[in-house]
């Protein structure tokens, strides 16, 4: 039989299942098995359009009155009515992740999806969260949105999904069926749209732990060409998966390439437990000044350049060295605090802000900064591991305060740098040719030339040809996600947590938003309806930046973990994860955690585009309680400086005074309730209060837990990604090793009286063979100072006058 032809049902083209056949104008379908999962079938779909008549006969009948709010809120997902959508959904918020009915039912997301509703879809998921790895209750299908848009071909609603953490691996009947076996390589674009993000990848990874762990896959639904299959797309793992940057599945990452790293394979475990010879640095006092010359010296060579586990490592032993084997506190926490101070210095971070040596309008090094983050971070996955912060908790406060003062001086790199292209990039940027025709009624406007719109042959073929390089040259968005780009670059070459980097992504935009938004609601010139429009098509340049750079940090395994420490986030039980001041809001994607961090931008200029549209009162409320970031004391001051265009109707002076008493009557406790920092601004006459944020404020800052540290450089859950622990354990390489040696052996030979705490410890266990070396405490050689000796230094209360030697 010939491979049938698609057909259209509900507008939709429903191609024949892979691996199956059917005769021409028949609607029989083979529902054999192919990918060793049931079949892809058209009668899947089917069975949703039944679904919809049968609600829309439901609904003509008018049954109850809860049933008939889930037939309209169905009905308008399947048909794009936003507003009675948002009726029902405001009424009944409930409704949106129960399907309808129980049983043999969907959900309002999974219509949307089918009948490809982008625009409903995303107000779902956006405005009303919905979930996205929610399933349907259909007999036949069982199917979540991600596998619909997967099994009817859907590219854009499949992106759409994944923004909003759609798990293609959700199996919701528990035989295997996930979106990613759904996948038919036919489908060129929906497949190299998997490749993208990296999917195929994580797949081919999960199957190979399986295989390592002994579990044993049923092969009796599987056929040839289903191992063809995966064996390509395995083979094509082990070619990609290096160059892979796709942190969604931050876990998996190198996982191939360090199980068949050669170099790996040779090293020891190390061993947390006890101490081993060749896993801690013998030294002593006097070595620490050229200990912290080399370890600041790393950097610099070729070799570590961007290895940021070897410093970390050097610190560990040295530590391990001074407090398991020497026994010394003070030692320990002498050499740490040399440590963090010489980091404090080579930073500029010692008052947790940028120096005054950081070169023109404070832009530090971001890749020195990013270099001891992640050293910092990778120390404190050490101490971690080996329970050093029970005898030493206040490691754990001096890591919180320099992780701290490294976020805050990166964020502050970067925003040096965007502030001198805010103007251009922007805010005066303009792609819109109608933006710049804008007349304004208190400009003079009579030898204004205005530019036209391309009307001839010749305008209209200037425009198929590619920019110029001089148009390429020119400000523009593209320019300032550059430097975003630059922050993400290096923080994932350095190898730091994905909550570490989310939280430093988070105070970025915040500062970002800061600036932009000061820069509107200060500025006549930028409040209008026109500008509104460009400048916020501009900010959707950089929303598209972070959908495309979008990573999540995987869900915290101890959330309600507490330490007395200041400056660190805690978990608030009772939170929505909206407040940057608790844990729960950095467990999200980059993309819902920065969109947060940009909403009063976005919704000022919402504010700016409709105000003059307002005209009533009912219609002004219902505007100001859609916004959750503006005041009452933002919105009059936007109403004050707005710059009307000509013949733009005017905003009433009675919704003004509306605004007005609003602000008097519940504009504190409004600012009370309100998760931003405000800064005041002052002039000769007057002083505005609760308008502009304060873009210098440092959020405090959360270290992942010891679990969330081995799940990304551990052996993982189950501990089956040896080769993964052996590369970012606290081994030194032959070179660092060493190196450090000559450094001993050097000051060994040039400073002879040196103590050496091992030899006294012998000498004292060789004297008396009953006493253990327990008995030998490092700390008694810092409880006395020698005074310095005559020949450095006088002795204080000899004579001012001394003899004439001749």
């Amino acid at each position: 039989m010939a491979q049938s032809a698609p057909r259209v049902v509900s507008s939709f083209y429903i191609l024949p299942p892979f691996n199956c056949t059917m005769d021409w104008g028949t609607t029989a379908v083979d529902t054999s098995y192919g990918f060793g999962v049931p079949g892809i079938a058209s009668q899947h779909f089917s069975e949703v359009t039944n679904h919809k008549k049968q609600l829309q006969l439901s609904l003509e009948n008018h049954v109850d009155d809860n049933g008939n709010h889930h037939e309209k809120l169905l009905l308008a997902a399947c048909d794009g009515d936003i507003v009675t959508l948002e009726s029902v959904l405001r009424a009944s918020p409930h409704l949106v992740n129960e399907p309808y009915p129980s049983e043999d039912g969907v959900t309002p997301l999974i219509y949307a999806v089918c009948y490809d509703q982008h625009t409903i879809a995303e107000a779902l998921l956006f405005d009303h969260r919905a979930d996205p790895d929610i399933c349907d209750t259909l007999s036949g299908s069982g199917f979540t949105p991600f596998m619909w848009a997967v099994h009817l071909d859907l590219v854009e609603m499949a992106r759409l999904l994944l923004n909003y953490q759609a798990d293609p691996y959700v199996d919701p009947r528990g035989d295997g069926t996930t979106a990613v076996t759904l996948l038919n390589p036919e489908r060129e674009q929906m497949y190299a749209f998997f490749r993208s993000h990296n999917i195929t990848t994580v797949l081919s990874q999960k199957e190979v732990e399986q295989d390592v762990i002994g579990s044993s896959f049923n092969q009796s639904g599987y056929d040839d060409l289903d191992d063809k299959l995966r064996l390509q797309m395995t083979g094509m793992t082990l070619q990609d998966h290096q160059q892979s940057l796709d942190d969604n599945y931050a876990s998996d990452r190198d996982s191939v390439n360090s199980e068949s790293d050669p170099h790996l394979i040779n090293v020891k475990d190390f061993e947390y437990d006890r101490l081993v010879p060749s896993e801690f640095i013998k030294f002593t006092d006097s070595d620490i000044p050229s200990l912290l010359d080399y370890i600041f010296s790393l950097h610099t060579k070729n070799a570590t350049q961007h290895n940021t586990r070897i410093p970390a490592a050097v610190v560990f032993q040295l530590i391990r060295y001074s407090h398991l084997k020497v026994h010394s506190n003070e030692l320990t926490t002498f050499f740490f605090d040399c440590f963090l101070t010489r980091l404090r210095s080579v930073t500029h971070t010692t008052s947790g802000v940028l120096g005054d040596d950081n070169g023109s309008a404070g832009r530090g090094d971001i890749v020195l900064v990013s270099y001891w983050l992640s050293v910092v971070h990778f120390l404190h996955f050490y101490l971690s591991k080996n329970s050093l912060y029970k005898d030493y908790p206040q490691f754990l406060q001096e890591l919180v305060n320099v992780t701290q003062s490294l976020i805050a001086t990166l964020s502050f790199s970067i925003n040096a740098r965007l502030e001198t292209l805010v103007d251009d990039c922007m805010l005066r940027f303009t792609s819109l040719v109608d933006v710049s025709n804008v007349t304004y009624a208190k400009d003079w406007n009579l030898f204004k030339k205005k530019k036209t719109h391309p009307n001839n042959y010749d305008d209209v073929l200037d425009m198929l040809y590619p920019p110029s390089q001089s148009e390429l040259m020119k400000p523009s968005p593209i320019r300032y996600i550059q430097v975003l780009g630059a922050l993400d670059y290096v923080l994932n070459l350095h190898d730091i947590h994905s909550l570490v980097r989310m939280q430093t992504m988070s105070q970025v935009f915040y500062t970002l938003n800061a600036t932009i938004f000061n820069r509107i609601i200060t500025q006549s010139k930028l409040c209008s309806r026109a500008k509104a429009i460009q400048i916020r098509l501009n900010v959707s340049a950089v929303e598209d930046w972070l959908r495309s750079h979008n990573f999540k940090v995987p869900s915290t395994m101890n959330p309600g973990l507490n330490v007395e420490v200041s400056n660190l986030l805690s978990w608030d039980k009772d939170g929505n994860g909206n407040d940057p001041h608790t844990l729960n809001f950095y467990y999200d994607s980059l993309f819902a955690v920065c969109r947060r961090q940009l909403l009063p931008t976005v919704e000022l200029l919402q504010w700016l585009q409709c105000m003059s549209s307002l005209d009533d009162e009912d219609s002004l409320i219902t505007t100001i309680n859609q916004f959750d970031a503006l005041n009452y004391y933002q919105l009059v001051k936007v109403v004050k400086i707005y710059k009307y265009e000509v013949d733009e109707t005017k905003f009433p002076k009675e919704l003004n005074n509306i605004l007005k008493a609003l602000q008097n009557e519940q504009g504190e406790n409004q600012i009370s309730r309100s998760h931003l920092h405000y800064m005041t601004q002052s002039n000769f006459l007057s002083k505005e209060l609760y308008v502009s944020l304060n873009p210098n404020y440092v959020f405090a800052v959360a270290l992942p837990n010891l679990e969330e540290l081995i799940s990304t450089y551990g052996p993982g859950l189950g501990g089956i990604k040896t080769m993964r622990a052996r590369k970012y354990q606290p081994s030194l390489p032959m070179e660092v090793a060493d190196d450090i040696d000559d450094i001993l052996t050097k000051n060994k030979s040039t400073m002879n009286d040196t103590y050496d705490y091992e030899e006294e410890e012998n000498d004292e266990s060789d004297s008396n063979e009953t006493k253990t070396h327990q008995e030998f405490k490092g700390d008694e050689l810092f409880k006395s100072v020698q005074l310095p000796s005559s020949l450095l230094h006088k002795n204080w209360g000899d004579d001012d006058l001394e003899a004439n030697p001749w």
